[in-house]
């Protein structure tokens, strides 16, 4: 396939110091794309790409959480589920006993409380179901944005309380940043800590030394960083400094500890114009830098929308995920690219001080396409769309190989692939799951072994 470059300069708005690309690629290197128009459509709210390269996507039609099980070597769909009378968030894969199960988590019944469940990874069936409850009024809901797998195999959560919103996955303020412990296995609520500094904790990470970072927002204030222990003890609250533009989604770390908190930022334009927004930073809420990214088509900066949704970590630098184009009655159009009215997905790439690298966007059929998230492969990413293409809302998946997120980078800060937990075993050699003051066997898939005692 031919490669399209448009070529522009890197000129910063000295007023708004927006980074722009130097070139951007469009719809190269595609290996597959798909998209699933079978049952109710929704929005697309976060995908992975599983320890068996197959792809996981959770999406939220009315009322309903869906989740699709597709195949990472042909993109063909291996399974569907669906939940009713919930809101699907987030979805982590949990491995366990050789098997890739899924942890899926959001809001569920009329006044959405916080949801979890277990799904068998081989043919989605429910392994568990757990809501948590809390109190409140019938105008305040709950949900769970996102979960991960920590380094002692339990589940960490975290969302809200008390919001003022229901049924998005967008930032809703008006409550408190909930960061919750949960037991895999069924489900059980080890701990829960609630911040009322925060008004929501967007997104979680584990630093490599086990203690946990939480991506808070307060309405109109700057950014927060929470940190806290596996024991559920808040160590300290920290506003960002001067980082109130930003609307916060997602939050990512890198193997040497440096945080990166990703999100969009709004000026003043006829368009209602967005950037892509990134700050790094250390351990200790420190902040090494912050920048803005836009306009990767090379359109007016006075109207396009760039909003970020996913942050990854690459072994050669830093992934931003989300969508590009206008909602105003500006119209463009710049060849290779489609009109400025036609959303796009954009992935950009900077390096670890926040230079840009590469910048990609990408279309499914010609129409509105908006990639929600995206994770990392070896040589490349998959994307998670929401697309019109055969519809109106659609899923729409696709995976680039390119090149990038090489594993033989020179700049490799964090690998691609962690060693994985086959089993944890006792004393005399039977199988256990995770259990406090007791001498445990973490056996992992690179032949190592770790003895662990976690004393509570």
């Amino acid at each position: 396939m031919k490669n399209f470059h448009l070529i522009f300069l890197i000129v910063p708005n000295l007023l708004y110091s927006q980074i722009t690309p130097l070139n951007t690629e469009f719809n190269q290197d595609i290996v597959w794309e798909s998209v699933f128009t079978s049952g109710p459509q929704g929005k697309v709210n976060r995908g992975i790409v599983d320890s068996d390269g197959n792809c996981a996507v959770i999406f939220m039609p009315e009322n309903m959480t869906r989740v699709h099980k597709i195949d990472g070597v042909n993109g063909q769909l291996i399974w569907t589920k669906t939940i009713n009378n919930t809101v699907g968030f987030g979805i982590t894969e949990f491995y366990d006993s050789g098997r890739v199960d899924y942890i899926i988590s959001g809001g569920k019944s009329s006044s959405q409380e916080r949801w979890v469940a277990r799904l068998n990874g081989d043919d989605g069936t429910v392994i568990w179901d757990k809501t948590y409850t809390s109190p409140g009024n019938a105008w305040q809901f709950d949900g769970i944005r996102m979960t991960i797998i920590g380094s002692d195999n339990y589940i960490y959560a975290s969302g809200f309380i008390g919001g003022d919103e229901s049924g998005t996955i967008f930032i809703v303020y008006g409550g408190e940043a909930v960061v919750m412990k949960i037991d895999p296995f069924d489900g059980t609520e080890i701990w829960t800590n609630i911040n009322s500094d925060s008004e929501y904790s967007v997104s979680l990470v584990e630093s490599s030394n086990g203690h946990l970072y939480s991506a808070g927002t307060e309405y109109g204030e700057d950014l927060i960083l929470t940190k806290l222990d596996k024991l559920g003890n808040e160590i300290w609250t920290q506003d960002i400094s001067n980082t109130s533009e930003i609307i916060p989604a997602d939050l990512t770390i890198s193997s040497n500890d440096i945080l990166y908190y990703g999100g969009h930022s709004g000026r003043i334009g006829p368009g209602d114009p967005f950037d892509y927004s990134c700050v790094s930073l250390d351990t200790l809420s420190n902040v090494n830098w912050k920048k803005h990214y836009a306009n990767p088509r090379g359109y007016s900066l006075d109207h396009i929308r760039n909003e970020l949704y996913g942050i990854k970590i690459g072994t050669d630098g830093i992934y931003m995920f989300g969508g590009t184009g206008d909602e105003g009655n500006y119209s463009s159009v710049n060849p290779p690219f489609l009109s400025s009215d036609i959303w796009n997905g954009w992935v950009l790439s900077t390096d670890w001080n926040g230079d840009i690298l590469n910048s990609y966007v990408f279309c499914q059929d010609q129409v509105n396409t908006a990639t929600e998230y995206g994770a990392m492969i070896d040589n490349g990413f998959i994307i998670f769309n929401d697309t019109d293409a055969q519809g109106d809302e659609e899923v729409g998946v696709m995976k680039i190989i390119n090149g990038s997120n090489s594993p033989l980078s020179n700049n490799f800060l964090n690998p691609n692939k962690d060693k994985r937990l086959i089993k944890i075993i006792d004393c005399l050699g039977r199988n256990s799951k995770p259990i406090n003051n007791k001498p445990l066997f973490y056996l992992y898939d690179d032949g190592s072994v770790e003895k662990k005692i976690d004393i509570y």
